[in-house]
């Protein structure tokens, strides 16, 4: 049986903090990602697709999303390939919600809305190859334990358990402002004898445990820069007694991605930082082998250490102007540019010996360097590997690590401090 996983898609999720155009281009490209999603089904001719939560990211949805979303399904089950939709939290299975009214495929899909799991056959042409076991949320606080009440995979053939749930140990798992967790379930709650556990709920892709055959697809399309890094779904082949074979398929046309450069001491003039901004990015494209080749991108440009720009750059309006250059230059969807801790280039020498705060610590951090007890004497315990056992000379090794740089850190945070 070969099937596609995906969760989390998100549709129609406002993004509310951005302006018209970008939060209007946000939300085409995740219907974009969804007919990307059946594209890739029907390319690898996959027997089913399944997912695993949060289709919509609430009970609203636009006209536009609900035509894309009920054609696409149509190619697939048009062309026999079986849909199984398990709801989540964000689209859970209460009659007046929105999944409750949409005029879904008569033939081949199957939306599972109750916390009753259920056992879904998959065909292909007339030959069984496979099982779906689907458990969904009935509410938008589904606090019972869901994995748990599985039962037994079916057989002969390889099953595959659907459910979106707050897994422990995963990483990645959102914060909730009320203490709330979703479907929790314990890793030993995932019945072995499924094939394959396709989960929803964690953004961020991975597989649970070296040893368990239950994976996180992340979300389709990211929507934050939390939500960095390729997205996209989960191309799975299952055999009988045969562990699962896994592969990811980037698939957002939009991509978030952080920035961090600090290579900024020679930096004089705008073209100066494009140039160090647009080496970060040509080394995130050559190291990713995740790459479609189309993404626009978000990017989130932090800056710090020294920099002779650092004073015009704390200000608003100055890191506005660049990121609206850098927005150009790059070809970017769009630009944010941080001041995460810029400070004016300084000489740590002349500043060495003198009788002000910062050369006494400058001062103190080389004593240290050189003093193995004072060293000691200024470390707490806590420093030392965590261990108070610890050798001395392991421990002190480990010590003078830390003091590497930490003239110029001290350095940059008395400048910043000075400056405020």
């Amino acid at each position: 049986m070969r099937v596609v996983h995906a969760a989390d898609i998100h549709l129609d999720t406002p993004f509310r903090r951005h302006d018209a155009a970008l939060r209007q281009r946000l939300q085409q490209a995740g219907r974009e990602a969804f007919s990307a999603l059946v594209d890739l089904t029907l390319e690898e001719r996959a027997d089913a697709l399944l997912i695993a939560g949060d289709l919509f990211d609430n009970d609203w949805l636009t006209i536009a999303t609900e035509r894309v979303l009920t054609s696409e399904l149509a190619r697939l089950t048009d062309a026999g390939v079986t849909v199984v939709y398990a709801t989540g939290n964000h689209d859970p299975g209460r009659t007046n919600y929105r999944a409750a009214h949409i005029d879904w495929p008569s033939a081949n899909f199957h939306l599972h809305n109750s916390r009753t799991s259920r056992r879904i056959p998959i065909n292909r042409g007339n030959d069984r190859v496979g099982w779906v076991v689907a458990a969904g949320h009935q509410t938008t606080h589904e606090a019972t334990n869901l994995a748990s009440t599985f039962p037994p995979a079916p057989g002969p053939q390889p099953a595959v358990a659907l459910l979106h749930a707050d897994v422990g140990g995963a990483q990645g798992a959102p914060d909730d402002e009320a203490g709330n967790t979703y479907a929790p379930a314990a890793l030993s709650d995932l019945d072995p004898s499924y094939a394959y556990w396709a989960l929803g709920h964690i953004h961020k892709r991975q597989k649970l445990r070296e040893d368990s055959p239950a994976w996180y697809p992340g979300n389709l399309q990211g929507r934050d820069f939390g939500e960095a890094g390729a997205k996209g779904a989960l191309l799975v082949d299952l055999s009988p007694h045969e562990p699962p074979q896994v592969r990811f398929h980037p698939l957002a046309p939009v991509r978030w991605e952080r920035l961090a450069v600090r290579d900024l001491d020679e930096a004089r003039a705008i073209g100066d930082i494009h140039n160090a901004v647009r080496a970060k990015v040509d080394a995130l494209r050559e190291a990713d082998d995740a790459l479609l080749g189309y993404e626009e991108w978000i990017l989130r440009v932090e800056l710090s250490g020294p920099c002779p720009l650092a004073a015009l750059l704390r200000q608003d309006e100055e890191r506005d102007g660049l990121a609206e250059y850098l927005c150009e230059s790059l070809g970017a969807l769009d630009v944010e540019v941080r001041d995460a801790g810029l400070v004016p280039p300084i000489n740590l020498r002349r500043h060495a010996g003198q009788r002000h705060v910062l050369g006494e610590a400058l001062e103190l951090i080389e004593q240290a360097g050189r003093d193995d007890g004072l060293l000691s004497r200024l470390a707490p315990s806590e420093l030392a590997l965590g261990d108070e056992q610890a050798e001395q000379e392991e421990r002190l090794e480990y010590l003078r690590g830390l003091l590497d740089g930490l003239d110029a850190a001290a350095a940059e945070r008395l400048l910043r401090q000075d400056s405020t």
